[in-house]
C-alpha cells in the first residue's frame, strides 16, 4: 500500500459535533483542509471552511482531493464512502465506529476494485508528528523522531509516546488501524508500508492478547520486515475469560457466542519469543527494547596472535 500525506483534505460529516471539534485543531496543526461536505449545508461556512452539498462539487472547485475523513453516522458510512470513491478520492479515514458488516463487505469490494486505501472504521486516524494530523484524539504527546507506532488503540499510542519521549525517542508515524472486525487495512499492510518509510527506523506494534491477527504476523515479522519491530500485546493482566474488545463487540459476540480467545498470554509470548522477535511485557519495556533495536550491531574484532619469538642461534 501507499499513503500520501498532507495534501488536500476533505471532511465528510462536518456537521457532526466530533468533526466540528477536531477540524479547527487539525487545521491549526498544519493539516491542509479545503472544506467539508454536509447534505443541505452547501453555501455555509464553519470558521473559514466552506461547506458543500456533494463531494463532486468540492473536486470541481478545489481540484483533486487526497484524503477524506468520514465522521458521519455508522449507517451513512457506506454512502459517504462510495460518494468519495466516485469523486476519485483514493484515501479514506473512517472515524465512525460500528459500521454494519454487510456495508463494510460492499465497501471493501469497491475499494479493492478502485484501488482505494481505507483506514478504519473506528480509527482515530494517523499522525506525522509536527507535520500532519488526520483524525481525533490528542496529539500533544507525539514528538518528531524515527519510531513509528502502529496500534489498535489511540489511548495506548499516547501512553507509549510519553514513555518514548522520556528516553529521547520521537515518533515518525502514528497509525490507529481501528477496532472493526472488518478493517479497511490491517497490521500487515501498514507494517509493509512503514518498512519502506525512510523516516522510520523502528516500529512499536501495539496489539492485543488472544487475537489471531497478531499471531499471523509472526512469519511476516520474521521473514520480510527489515525494520526492527518491538511488539506489545495489551490485556495480559486482565482477569481470566475477560474479553478485551470494545463494548458493542463484547455484547454482540456474547449474544451469538462467537468470542473465543484462542491463545493465552503465555502462549502468545512464547510464540514471539520462539522466533526471537522482540516482545515487551509492559509498555514501559518498549523504550528499552526499541533503543536496543536501534543500536548498530556490534562488530567483533579479531585478536591477532602475537608473532612467535625467533629463536636466537643454537
Amino acid at each position: 500500500m501507499a499513503w500520501q500525506t498532507n495534501q488536500n483534505i476533505l471532511i465528510q460529516g462536518i456537521h457532526t459535533s466530533l468533526a466540528q471539534y477536531y477540524c479547527p485543531r487539525m487545521a491549526a496543526y498544519g493539516t491542509k483542509i479545503i472544506g467539508g461536505v454536509s447534505a443541505g449545508g452547501g453555501g455555509q461556512t464553519i470558521g473559514e471552511l466552506p461547506i458543500f452539498d456533494l463531494v463532486m462539487e468540492v473536486t470541481e472547485k478545489a481540484g483533486p482531493i487526497t484524503t477524506s475523513l468520514i465522521f458521519v453516522d455508522p449507517f451513512e458510512v457506506l454512502d459517504a464512502s462510495l460518494e468519495a470513491i466516485a469523486a476519485g478520492i483514493k484515501q479514506l479515514i473512517i472515524v465512525s465506529a460500528g459500521v454494519p458488516p454487510l456495508d463494510m463487505v460492499r465497501l471493501l469490494y469497491e475499494a479493492q476494485r478502485e484501488q482505494v486505501q481505507i483506514l478504519g472504521p473506528g480509527s482515530s486516524g494517523l499522525v506525522v508528528p509536527g507535520q500532519l494530523w488526520l483524525g481525533t484524539g490528542f496529539v500533544n504527546h507525539f514528538q518528531p523522531g524515527d519510531v513509528a507506532i502502529l496500534s489498535r488503540f489511540s489511548s495506548l499510542s499516547q501512553e507509549v509516546a510519553i514513555f518514548l519521549n522520556q528516553v529521547g525517542l520521537g515518533q515518525s508515524f502514528v497509525v490507529d488501524v481501528g477496532n472493526s472486525d472488518l478493517p479497511g487495512s490491517n497490521f500487515a499492510q501498514w507494517l509493509q508500508y512503514l518498512d519502506q518509510d525512510p523516516a522510520t527506523k523502528a516500529i512499536a506494534l501495539l496489539g492485543r492478547h488472544g487475537s489471531q491477527e497478531e499471531i499471523d504476523l509472526i512469519p511476516l515479522l520474521r521473514d520480510k520486515i527489515k525494520t526492527p519491530v518491538v511488539t506489545y500485546l495489551c490485556g495480559s493482566h486482565a482477569p481470566i475469560h475477560r474479553s478485551c474488545h470494545d463494548a458493542s463487540t463484547i455484547i454482540a459476540s456474547q449474544l451469538s457466542y462467537c468470542i473465543s480467545d484462542i491463545y493465552t498470554p503465555t502462549e502468545m509470548h512464547s510464540a514471539f519469543k520462539q522466533e526471537k522477535l522482540a516482545f515487551a511485557r509492559t509498555p514501559k519495556e518498549l523504550p528499552l527494547l526499541l533503543k536496543k533495536a536501534l543500536q548498530p550491531p556490534k562488530t567483533r574484532t579479531r585478536r591477532t596472535r602475537p608473532p612467535e619469538a625467533t629463536p636466537i642461534g643454537d
